[in-house]
């Protein structure tokens, strides 16, 4: 995203994001800056969301019908489940996130979007993602993404690099503290700087506009499709996944189809697949309340 055009703007929008962040509790250093170091007891607070769980009950309304996606296999089958590590629920204002300790990453995000609340949100400022990111401390330390899990990224040509891709978009989000909360690394994978910023961008801004043509809710589940050993940033940090997804469901007209996308810089958008053919790919019902 390009930067904005004033210090005064700049100022200002960093006043603005870290009033937003410190009601769930993302840290700012006295001079603006995240404090982001690996281990850092301050870095990723989020004390007024609800607490990490087994479930997505406190935030069911995401969900079509309020049901969950039900995982029943993982990358290569039943038995790849154990790869996943610890799943667990963590819920946001206007999103939830399947996060897979074994991976250090999630598995998906959920959303229901409406015409409005993109009206609504249209005039929130993106904020500067090189302050913006933080780490969800309702993950155990060993379980999550760290700031430097990427410090080494923007030293590499940007087909090689890996930029910090949101699964839940950040211009989906209708008010300044959903959009900060999007910038949980709960809620982002390793994506090819490239597809990141060029296909997988083409994607989300199709769907929202979707979204505005729709006649009530769409139901918007995004995720990533980890191979059964999966390379990782560094020799710890979260797994990359081998492709990106974007299933979406309106919910008035039960319309759904799904984009697929290999998660590298030769990527190009294909037509939609099936829901079918994408929960016969994942191991995952998003689905379950459809009938």
């Amino acid at each position: 995203m390009p930067g904005f055009a004033t210090a005064d703007t700049t100022r200002s929008l960093t006043r603005d994001l870290q009033r937003a962040l410190e009601p769930f509790g993302a840290p700012q250093s006295p001079g603006g800056r995240s404090s982001g170091g690996r281990g850092s007891p301050s870095q990723s607070r989020t004390a007024d969301l609800p607490p990490v769980s087994g479930s997505f009950q406190a935030c069911a309304s995401h969900f079509y019908r309020g049901q969950a996606p039900v995982v029943v296999a993982g990358p290569s089958g039943e038995a790849g489940l154990s790869r996943y590590g610890t799943l667990r629920a963590l819920c946001y204002d206007q999103f939830a996130v399947l996060h897979a300790g074994g991976l250090k990453g999630p598995l998906f995000s959920a959303e229901r979007l409406t015409a409005e609340e993109l009206r609504e949100g249209a005039d929130v400022k993106r904020p500067d993602g090189r302050k913006a990111f933080f780490a969800d401390a309702r993950l155990p330390e060993r379980e999550r993404a760290q700031l430097d899990d990427y410090a080494g990224e923007s030293r590499l040509p940007k087909a090689e690099r890996h930029d910090r891709g949101h699964l839940t978009p950040a211009r989906d989000m209708r008010d300044e503290r959903s959009m900060a909360q999007s910038f949980s690394l709960a809620n982002v994978v390793p994506q090819n700087a490239v597809n990141n910023q060029q296909p997988w961008n083409k994607i989300e801004k199709d769907t929202r506009a979707y979204v505005m043509r729709a006649s009530g809710p769409v139901t918007i589940i995004t995720g990533a499709y980890y191979e059964a050993r999966p390379a990782r940033l560094g020799e710890d940090g979260p797994a990359i996944p081998s492709a990106m997804y974007k299933l979406v469901h309106d919910d008035t007209t039960g319309r759904s189809w799904a984009h697929w996308l290999p998660n590298t810089a030769t990527a190009r958008i294909q037509p939609p697949i099936s829901y079918e053919e994408l929960v016969r790919r994942t191991g995952i019902k998003f689905l379950p309340g459809q009938g």
